[in-house]
C-alpha cells in the first residue's frame, strides 16, 4: 500500500475510535441542498434529495411539509414536467395539518389541471379556494391564475398553433373577479399585476377610461420591473392623448416617461409628443 493511502487509512479509522466519523447530514441541510437545487435549474438532484426526505419518517412537520412543497413543485416546473407525480405530491401536501400546506395543496392541483388542458376543471378548484381562504395570499394568487386563464385563447386541439377567441363572457367573468379582489383586498402584493390584466381587458374592449384608471392604479400601488413601468407610463399617456383627449393626463404621464427613461428608444418620441401636448393645452388655454 502506498504511503498516501495507508495514511487516510489510519486516519479514517482513528477518527471512527476517537468517535469523530463524519455525522449523517440533517434533514436540514438536506432540504437546503434540495432547494438549491431547484433555484439553480439542478432538477434531477433536486428531485432525488427531496424524494429522499419524503420517505424520512423522523421530518418535523415544517420539514414534511417543505419536502413535498418542493418534491410537487419540482415535477411540476421543470422542463421535461411531471404533472402526474407533482398532482399525487400537491395531493399528499393536502392531508398534512398545517393551513399553508392546505391552500398550497388546493392551489398547486388546480395549476397543474390547467397546465394539463383541464381548463374548467383548473377554473373550478380555483374558484373554490378562492372561496375557501377568501384573506390568504394563495387567493391572490388564484384570481389572477383564473382571470388569466379566462383570457387566455384556447389552442385548437385538432390544428395546433390555431387559436379561439375566449368564450363569450369569459373577458366578462375575468373581469369581475379582478375587479372584486380589488374591491376586496385592494392593496394585495399582486394588485399592480391585476390592475394591469384588467386594463389590458379594457383596452381589448375598447374602454378606455376603466382601462386607464386600472394602469393609474397600478402606478400608484409600485411596479418593481423597471421595463413594466415604463410600459404602464406610456400606455396612459398615449391613451390620454388618442383616445380620451385628457391633454393634461397625456402630459403629465409623457413628462415622468421623459424624466425617468431618458436612455430608452421611445425617449425621443416621449419628449416630441409632451411638446404637442403642451401646444395643444397652451392653444386651448389650459
Amino acid at each position: 500500500m502506498r504511503p498516501a493511502a495507508l495514511s487516510s487509512l489510519v486516519l479514517a479509522l482513528a477518527s471512527v475510535f476517537a468517535g469523530c466519523a463524519p455525522e449523517p447530514e440533517s434533514a436540514s441541510d438536506l432540504l437546503e441542498q434540495a432547494w438549491r437545487a431547484y433555484s439553480t435549474g439542478d432538477f434531477d438532484i433536486a428531485v432525488d434529495r427531496f424524494e429522499g426526505l419524503k420517505q424520512n419518517g423522523g421530518l418535523t412537520a415544517e420539514q414534511r411539509y417543505s419536502a413535498l412543497l418542493g418534491l410537487a413543485t419540482t415535477y411540476h416546473y421543470r422542463p421535461n414536467a411531471d404533472l402526474d407525480a407533482a398532482a399525487e405530491n400537491y395531493a399528499l401536501l393536502g392531508v398534512l395539518e398545517q393551513e399553508p400546506a392546505k391552500r398550497q395543496s388546493a392551489l398547486g392541483l388546480a395549476r397543474v389541471a390547467l397546465a394539463g388542458g383541464n381548463l374548467l376543471e383548473g377554473q373550478s378548484k380555483l374558484t373554490d379556494l378562492i372561496a375557501a381562504y377568501p384573506g390568504s395570499m394563495e387567493a391572490d394568487e388564484a384570481v389572477l391564475q383564473l382571470a388569466d386563464s379566462l383570457l387566455r385563447p384556447d389552442v385548437v386541439e385538432e390544428h395546433r398553433g390555431e387559436f379561439k377567441l375566449p368564450t363569450p363572457g369569459a373577458e366578462d367573468r375575468a373581469l369581475s373577479a379582478l375587479e372584486h379582489r380589488l374591491g376586496t383586498n385592494p392593496h394585495n402584493r399582486l394588485a399592480p399585476a391585476m390592475h394591469m390584466m384588467a386594463a389590458d381587458a379594457y383596452i381589448q374592449a375598447r374602454r378606455f377610461d376603466e382601462a386607464v384608471g386600472h394602469l393609474i392604479a397600478a402606478e400608484q400601488e409600485g411596479i418593481s420591473v423597471v421595463k413594466t413601468r415604463g410600459t404602464v407610463l406610456w400606455k396612459i399617456a398615449s391613451i390620454a392623448e388618442s383616445e380620451l383627449g385628457d391633454l393634461a393626463l397625456a402630459e403629465k404621464y409623457y413628462d415622468l416617461y421623459a424624466t425617468e427613461f431618458s436612455r430608452t428608444e421611445l425617449y425621443y418620441r416621449a419628449t416630441k409628443r409632451l411638446e404637442r401636448v403642451r401646444a395643444l393645452r397652451a392653444e386651448q388655454g389650459g
